[in-house]
């Protein structure tokens, strides 16, 4: 990044200021990589279209929790960070990195209720990210199978369909 800017901008910036920068975009791809990796898993799940009849109200009642097993299957997902690099507010150039994030399971079960996908019993993964810039590949990393115990609640669930999918229902006694 350093050189592409010495480059193409006419900024004589001293090593202070270029610790600076490096410092501050460190500090940002960190804020970018800050998710819940299972709520991630979630969302990825929820948008399968085996899971979709389970989004049905009428088959799957919202009072109704299904456990649904997964066999072997990998996941992958590809974020686009953007750094952009001010000076003076004038923007000088944006850095566009690429996280490359996959996930491979033996075997995983979702608890789904009301058509939203409430925990995650992940069972058996192995986990892979990469961080990129262009061609550059700054970091890459591959974890053996990891044996998880139990489940991971998901504070309100992820709808299955997506985010923004909800189901209307007639209120309840005590309900409004």
């Amino acid at each position: 990044m350093e050189d592409e800017l010495k480059s193409e901008t006419v900024i004589g910036a001293s090593e202070t200021v270029w610790r600076l920068v490096r410092a501050e975009t460190e500090r940002q791809l960190e804020q970018a990589l800050d998710t819940d990796p299972a709520e991630l898993i979630a969302l990825a799940w929820s948008k399968a279209q085996p899971l979709e009849k389970y989004a049905d109200p009428e088959r799957y009642p919202r009072d109704l929790s299904v456990i649904v097993h997964l066999g072997e299957h990998e996941m992958s997902w590809r974020l686009h960070p953007e750094i952009d690099i001010v000076v003076a507010e004038v923007l000088i150039r944006t850095f566009r990195f690429t996280i490359e994030l996959t996930v491979e399971f033996k075997i995983a079960a979702l608890t789904i209720q009301g058509g939203i996908v409430r925990s995650v019993a992940p069972g058996c993964c192995a986990f892979g990210a990469a961080l990129k810039y262009g061609d550059i590949t700054f970091k890459e990393e591959e974890t053996p199978d990891v044996h998880f115990p139990g489940h991971i609640d998901l504070d309100l669930g992820v709808p299955i369909g997506g985010p923004r999918r909800t189901f209307m229902h007639a209120p309840e006694d005590g309900e409004r």
